[in-house]
């Protein structure tokens, strides 16, 4: 669920960038500037990662290739001290207020875990969200994604911050990315207190998601009004094709593109492809 950390990104020198907050206490990055807003809900590296205004703006600079210039980009965290009570449809409401009362309806794109905010955010206020995509995410996990969230959810509860890193294990297609992850956790384990966030605040963004029944009932996709695009991967161990294609055949202006072998990380080993399928899927919606 860390998706989009860690490597280099593409060509953002066009691109401006701003931090700020939203609600007071939800940080965004601003990317751009231009009309029809696009904004961007992030993976679960935003509450994992102890959050720091340089680390937003490298995951807004990556996050920005995946998406047309020309348009203003709001890449938006998580509320830094979630309550007890913290909730995907806590979240649904403070987005939903931020397109309401801050940058207007938008056109809305979840990454991984942001995916269940934005899929929810669409079917609760479908005046607010105009075009949805859902990437590297589908409505529900696979089994062996929730198998995962399980296990990272313990781990997070006894505090053992190296034994939540082991769980992501292999999640590229590549092997010299692999290595390089785990050359990079290794050497983080000596200062893991230092980039790692609260383990309270970890747990919670877990529970957010692994305290929602998710899969048993996928009826409520129907209400989604927003054309769709869904981008996965065939051996995403997260969301895996079944739970992609379900989620397709339920949303009604739904669409699904499927890049075979690739794992989790797609949008980051296979960037330029998957931004000509945004792009391509955002100026069709533009111009119909």
């Amino acid at each position: 669920m860390q998706a989009l950390q860690g490597l280099p990104s593409g060509d953002t020198t066009m691109r401006s960038f701003e931090t700020g907050l939203f609600l007071d206490r939800v940080p965004f990055v601003k990317a751009g500037s231009g009309p029809a807003p696009i904004i961007v809900l992030n993976g679960g590296q935003a509450f994992v990662r102890r959050p720091t205004p340089a680390r937003a703006q490298r995951d807004a600079k990556r996050i920005a290739c995946l998406l047309p210039k020309g348009r203003s980009i709001y890449v938006l965290d998580y509320d830094p001290a979630p309550s007890a009570d913290h909730s995907i449809a806590t979240i649904v409401r403070d987005v939903a207020q931020i397109l309401r009362d801050e940058t207007g309806p938008a056109a809305v794109m979840g990454i991984s875990f942001g995916g269940f905010v934005a899929a929810r955010l669409a079917a609760d206020h479908p005046d607010l969200v105009r075009e949805l995509i859902l990437m590297v995410s589908a409505h529900r996990f696979s089994p062996e994604g929730r198998r995962s969230i399980d296990r990272q959810l313990e781990c997070a509860w006894t505090g053992d911050l190296e034994g939540f890193l082991d769980e992501f294990g292999l999640i590229f297609r590549r092997p010299w990315l692999n290595w390089l992850i785990r050359w990079r956790f290794r050497h983080e384990r000596k200062r893991l207190h230092e980039t790692m966030n609260d383990p309270t605040v970890i747990v919670r963004g877990l529970n957010a998601i692994a305290g929602e029944d998710l899969g048993s009932d996928p009826s409520w996709l129907a209400r989604i009004a927003a054309p769709t695009q869904i981008v996965g991967a065939t051996r995403d161990p997260f969301f895996d094709v079944a739970a992609l294609e379900e989620t397709a055949r339920h949303i009604p202006f739904a669409q699904l593109k499927l890049f075979k072998h690739e794992t989790h990380m797609l949008p980051v080993e296979r960037a330029r492809d998957v931004a000509k399928v945004v792009t391509r899927f955002l100026q069709t919606r533009r111009c119909a």
